[in-house]
This record gives C-alpha cells, structure tokens and sequence, in this order.
C-alpha cells in the first residue's frame, strides 16, 4: 500500500505504520521479563499449547531467542558444524520493524559459518552469503530455529541448539523488564498506543529505507497529544478494520488454500508488514519458509473440526522442498489447541505414518479420534485454522506455482 495514495486518515496511516515497532517492543517487554536482554533463551521441548508467547508457532524445531541492544557493539553469531548435511537450521535477525535478516542453512550450508552483526540504517539486510550482517534499528531479535527429526532426534538437536552461539559486547546490559501487554491485544489499548508508539519510535528510528509517514501522522507519533483522544481512538479503530480487511491483493488462491505472493519481505507496503505482525510475528520469509493458509475444503466450507476433512497427497507429490514440509492445527486465537494424543503436527518425519500401496498419503483431520489415528491431526471441535508450511522450497514453491491439495471432507 502506498502511503501517498492510501487513503487512511493521519491518525490511520501512523497507526498502521507503527504496529509492528509495537508489536516488536510489546514481545521483547514480555520475553525479557522472563529472561534478562543480552542472554539467549534456550527452549528445549517443541512448542506446545502452554506455550503462548508467540502466535502461529511451528511444533517441529526447537527455538533459542534473544534480544540485543546494537548501540553497545556488533554480535558475532557461531554456527558450528552440523551433524549431517541434511539438519536444518536457521538463524533469523528482525529489527524494531520487522525487517528480516538471515543466517541459515540456504545461504551457509552446514559446514559451519561466523557471521557479525552491525547497526547500520543505511544499508537495508542483503540476505546473502556474507558473513556480515546489517541491521537498521538499534533493537535485534535473533531467533534460533534447529529441526527435531524424529523423537529419538530430540537430544542431538538440543546439543546443536546450545552450541550456536551469539556473542555480544562485554559492555552488552543484562536487565530484566517489565511486561506492558501482549502484541496480540494492541487495539485493547486505544489512543494510549500511541503513547507507546512515541517511545519505541525515539528508541528504534526508522532507517532512511524504511517507508516514509506522511507529514500529518509523522507529527501525531512525534506529540500524540496534538490530536485528540476521540481521534486517537478513531485512527485504532481505523487501522484494526482496514487489517481485518486486507482483500489480500497479494495473496494467491488455490484448491482453498491461500498464501502470500511475495518470496520475501513487505518492501513498501505498511498495510502487508502491519498485518505480518498482527498475525505472525517472528515468522519466516517465503523464499525460507512458505505458509500456506486453509481457508475452506473442497465444497468452500469453512474448517469445523466437527467435520472430518482429508488432505491427501499422491504418491510422489509431496511438497517440493529441500528442507522439510509441516501440517499443523491451530484454534482460532493461533495458538496450538490441547488434544488427547498430543499431536499438534503433522510432516514427512512423523513416525508411524501409513501410505497406501500406491505410495500415496492422506491425512485426517477432525477432532473426534478416527478408528485408527496414525495419520490423524487432531483439531479442535468448531472453528479453527490450518496452516502446511514449507521450507527452502523448490522453486514451484517461491514462486507460487505449487499449491497443496483441496482438502477433502469425503476422504
């Protein structure tokens, strides 16, 4: 969305703009306060549905996450050798903004790489295989990705995990924080959001690339009290309807499924980057990881998990990826949902799976167990979301060009 012709009110348009700097800040308020800034969080178990600090979160790699404040120095990240050519990991950098920049297995292989880490807002990530790493804003969230193959796979991942090391200035602040929200109930807040706004924008300025504010919402972040609060309230109510509206003019639609046109980044859009953060933050890139969003079955029916429906790929037509593929179920809050097998994933390394003899796979998904569960996803009963994710996909993949099949309610 162009901010010379979007149509959004001063109020609108700063709101927008400013909602994932928000949601940044909101996230680092509240995972700091668990864990000091400038120490890594090691996770050890696969996300379950205790765990509610991220929305939409993927139950197949184990997560490390820090944060760094890049005014006290450069980071130097250490990725040690891989056990095999085949593990998948991912190291992933966001600015206050969202701006991703990455160091993974795509562009370093598994032989082992160091990469710095530097504060430069002239220079936007050139997600490469350099071995130096820009990054705009004062702020970095570095988020560790490493896959668990299997569940015997659990120990020799977390080995991995703990040895890929992010190095930070001695000088680097330790501190705990206190909480002011959660990302995911910004609106809640109202006009004082953009109180908030005022701040994290004088704590993270956006890079000369970064999209530019019109003159009007440019003063309104600068001195929120130069408008009213009715106004206030207004540009958040403004903002929220235009971002539970997103056409998705960028979004590609096929067999039900939807997923996001762009391999990479939001560019100029503050409207696609708002919503990015509004309903995945910390989430991967395409040209990593394509997510594909079930919006209905076969017959255009939404998802009820009520209602058994069957994903069934052909023999030889699994996703086309280098890395992996995952099937996962969520409730309509994107969190994952408690069910009685503990199964809240679905991928080409899940144990027990039955192919038919012409070496095709279905997968049922409904929330009452079927009479044999070795290839049931559990969902919840009534609504809920279905997302297939696929990583370093093959170029059908990047581009759109391969969807997953329709899902099935006849099976």
């Amino acid at each position: 969305m162009s901010l010379a012709d979007n149509n959004l009110s001063p109020a609108g348009e700063a709101y927008i703009w400013g909602f994932p700097l928000v949601s940044v800040h909101r996230t680092r308020l509240m995972l700091c306060s668990r864990v000091d800034s400038g120490s890594m969080n090691h996770i050890d178990d696969l996300a379950t549905p205790k765990d509610r600090g991220i929305v939409v979160p993927n139950n197949d790699t184990l997560y490390s996450s820090a944060w760094y404040d890049l005014r006290h120095g450069d980071l130097m990240i250490r990725v040690p050798p891989m056990d095999h050519p085949q593990r998948y990991w991912n190291v992933m950098i966001l600015d206050g903004y969202t701006h991703v920049a990455y160091v993974c297995r795509r562009h370093h292989g598994t032989q082992g790489v160091e990469v710095r880490v530097t504060l430069d807002p002239s220079q936007p990530p050139a997600n490469d295989d350099s071995t130096v790493v820009t990054i705009g804003t004062p702020t970095a969230w570095v988020i560790i990705r490493v896959l668990v193959e299997s569940p015997e796979d659990l120990a020799a991942a977390r080995r991995l995990q703990r040895r890929i090391e992010v190095i930070a200035p001695e000088a680097h602040p330790r501190a705990r924080t206190e909480r002011v929200g959660r990302a995911t109930e910004i609106a809640q807040s109202g006009a004082a959001v953009f109180e908030e706004l005022h701040q994290y924008a004088r704590l993270d300025p956006p890079a000369a690339w970064h999209p530019k504010l019109s003159a009007a919402a440019r003063a309104i972040i600068e001195d929120p009290t130069s408008i009213s609060i009715e106004d206030r309230m207004a540009g958040v109510e403004e903002g929220e309807r235009r971002l539970r509206s997103l056409s998705g003019a960028d979004m590609v639609r096929q067999n039900g499924w939807r997923t996001g046109r762009h391999a990479t980044g939001f560019e100029g859009d503050i409207l696609r980057r708002a919503a990015g953060a509004k309903f995945g933050l910390g989430g991967h890139q395409a040209i990593e990881n394509r997510s594909y969003i079930a919006e209905c079955d076969a017959a255009g029916r939404a998802l009820n998990g009520d209602q058994p429906l069957y994903l069934k790929f052909e023999g030889g037509q699994f996703p086309p990826c280098r890395g992996f593929w995952s099937l996962t179920a969520y409730g309509t809050d994107l969190y994952l949902v408690e069910n009685e097998i503990d199964r809240w994933s679905m991928s080409d390394r899940t144990p027990g799976l039955v192919h038919a003899a012409d070496g095709s796979l279905t997968i049922e998904i409904s929330a009452a167990r079927p009479g044999s569960p070795a290839n049931w996803l559990p969902a919840p009963s009534g609504p809920y979301l279905l997302g297939l994710r696929v990583y370093e996909g093959e170029a059908a993949v990047v581009t759109c060009d391969w969807f997953p099949p329709a899902l099935d309610p006849q099976g």
